[in-house]
């Protein structure tokens, strides 16, 4: 009986692919954009984020964030505690990107491990008005509830994340906490001058 063997070629290809689509199943998924029309476009928001991985062996990381809500784009400028600029968020009708910052690249990464479509929605759940959600959610996988207090958002009925608290919003100054469990992440959004007193 003789065998086939098969061409290494193929077998990179084969492997490659495989470890693409794994990649893309470890990668937090993204849920419907609400309108930004359908949030009041604000003055630039001055705020601290921490973002707390569940695994214990990754300290957590504070960054500045100067975020601003127009009717057309989410734009958040990310600043060390020393005012370097690391990246800039956008979110527009083209989707969501990092624009590269004062700090080099591979330290960007060491410090913003998050991708820019995670934390594009992250904000989102979090500043926009719970309607708004509602209606981009409309008619996907995706739902948002009120209950005790937070917010849960959720994807075919499995909980991705709870904000507390509900009344979270872009006019309100207050600390807003974001457990997501999809992600394995917490975000805490803090006023700035709030945090720095």
């Amino acid at each position: 009986m003789s065998q086939r063997c098969i061409p290494a070629p193929l077998l990179v290809a084969i492997g490659l692919a495989t470890l693409s689509l794994a990649g893309c199943s470890l990668t937090p998924s993204v849920s419907p954009a609400p309108a930004f029309q359908s949030v009041a476009a604000t003055d630039t928001l001055k705020r601290r984020l921490t973002f707390m991985p569940d695994d214990e062996s990754r300290p957590p990381q504070t960054l500045i964030g100067l975020i601003r809500i127009a009717d057309h784009e989410l734009r958040a400028v990310l600043l060390t505690s020393y005012g370097q600029r690391l990246v800039t968020l956008v979110n527009d009708a083209e989707g969501s990107r990092y624009l590269a910052g004062d700090v080099p690249q591979a330290t960007m990464e060491e410090r913003l491990p998050v991708p820019a479509d995670w934390l594009a929605s992250r904000l989102q759940w979090s500043l926009w008005p719970v309607a708004a959600l509602r209606d981009a959610f409309a008619g996907s996988a995706w739902t948002i509830e009120v209950e005790d207090g937070s917010r849960i958002i959720r994807q075919h009925g499995k909980v991705v994340a709870r904000i507390t608290p509900a009344t979270a919003s872009a006019e309100r100054r207050q600390d807003v906490l974001l457990d997501d469990r999809q992600g394995r992440y917490r975000l805490r959004i803090s006023p700035l001058e709030e945090a720095a007193s």
